[in-house]
């Protein structure tokens, strides 16, 4: 059976939905791809969008946590139907509204490809509740998942291993690297409407436990301790339930807070710069704003004691910046490629590096519970701006192996693959 009619859906699309989906519907050829959502509002992000394609959005004016099973069980099969689909790529098995669009594909007899982040690291599941996941997992007929850790757990669950396909965490690289670029061409004026430091490290997301931010914030603690004079602040773009938490250690670590919450925009701020190094809050931006933050810094950091994946990562390596990881993020394994940066013997680094355990060729890994050994590859990157430049370039090459291209090629074949057809190679 050739595929002829493809569906992918989200919850909601986001950003990062939209810019894979264009990739997919170039890529696509003679295939049919029919973007679907099931709301174009949700509980958990606050996106502003332009599509460059069709969209089919099930129930508009919705917030997608909240439709009810059935409603959303009965209006996928009746949208299916219209569309005539082969295949349909789906977020998963849950929340309850994907699992009823599951049901509602696998009563009509449409196979299903699963695009999934997980790993061994994030599974929470015991006893009956994870025999339950594996037999949802193996409703799914192939899965697209973020790399090789994810594509270890799914086969450990019953997925034929011949039937899932790395790629699905991608960002469209080129937008982040020609904004950066855009950026950087007028430095000065950026830096003086955001109010952004000279010299600053940069954590970008949500303020939750998962991201493990009080230990980046002991670590930079231990920086400016280690280091009489360093000139090296601290940037913090998000919002959570941990903002009150992280600004009260702050005070109790005797580091200064800078609100930039409400700076930005398109007229420069009032706001005096920060001469002591501290730490800044600057609130959740847009993700049109977000290349700004990382063209400016020295380097991306993303302690996570748990993570699926960590798209900020892509989006950091786009932009050309050296990567802090902490080794139980999803992508560790697949964007922190093993090896020293090409070129670093010839640079004779002096003093010597103090992280060489957790080198790697475009930044360093770090154990989540170690604040020290985030602050070795802080001080490293603080003292060499050679050494971040050779892992920014190597960043920069490495990303390309998970762009909205990859995706898209993947994605094909794992809809292939779920007719029971032989998936070209690459």
């Amino acid at each position: 059976m050739a595929l002829k009619n493809l569906g992918i859906l989200w919850g909601q699309y986001g950003p990062y939905h939209i810019a894979r989906v264009a990739a997919l519907k170039q890529r696509a050829g003679a295939v049919n791809v029919h973007a679907l959502e099931l709301a174009n509002q949700t509980a958990d992000y606050v996106w502003t969008r332009s599509l460059p394609f069709e969209l089919v959005t099930a129930f508009s004016g919705e917030v997608v946590q909240q439709i009810p099973f059935w409603r959303v069980f009965f209006r996928a099969r009746r949208i299916f139907c219209e569309l005539n689909l082969d295949v349909c790529i789906l977020p998963s098995y849950w929340p309850k509204q994907i699992l009823a669009v599951l049901l509602a594909a696998k009563s009509l007899g449409i196979r299903t490809v699963m695009m999934n982040e997980s790993h061994a690291g994030t599974a929470r599941a015991t006893g009956a509740a994870a025999q339950v996941k594996r037999v949802l997992v193996n409703a799914f007929d192939a899965a697209l998942v973020g790399g090789q850790p994810q594509k270890r757990y799914f086969a450990s669950l019953g997925l034929p291993v011949e039937k899932i396909f790395p790629g699905y965490d991608a960002v469209d690289n080129q937008y982040f690297a020609d904004k950066a670029a855009t950026v950087r061409a007028d430095a000065a004026r950026w830096r003086a409407q955001y109010a952004l430091p000279d010299r600053y490290f940069l954590s970008l997301g949500r303020f939750v436990a998962k991201k493990n931010l009080p230990t980046l914030i002991l670590a930079y603690r231990q920086i400016l301790t280690r280091q009489a004079g360093c000139p090296v602040h601290l940037v913090m773009v998000g919002s959570g339930e941990e903002e009150g938490r992280l600004k009260t250690l702050c005070a109790e670590l005797h580091l200064p807070v800078y609100d930039k919450s409400r700076v930005g925009g398109e007229k420069p701020t009032s706001q005096a710069p920060a001469t002591t190094p501290g730490v800044h809050f600057y609130g959740f931006r847009q993700i049109d704003e977000n290349p700004l933050f990382y063209a400016l810094a020295e380097a991306f950091i993303l302690p996570s004691s748990r993570e699926e994946w960590g798209l900020v990562v892509n989006e950091a390596m786009a932009c050309g910046l050296p990567v802090v990881v902490s080794e139980t993020v999803g992508c560790a394994e697949d964007l922190l490629v093993a090896g020293s940066p090409s070129g670093l013997a010839e640079l004779r680094i002096e003093p010597p590096l103090t992280m060489i355990s957790g080198l790697r060729q475009n930044g360093f890994v770090f154990p989540p519970d170690s604040s020290e050994a985030l602050a070795g590859a802080l001080n490293d990157l603080s003292l060499h701006p050679e050494l971040r430049e050779l892992m920014g370039q190597a960043g920069r090459q490495i990303v390309e192996t998970v762009s909205c291209d990859v995706f898209a090629m993947n994605a094909l074949r794992a809809a292939r693959a779920a007719l029971g057809e032989e998936p070209e190679n690459p």
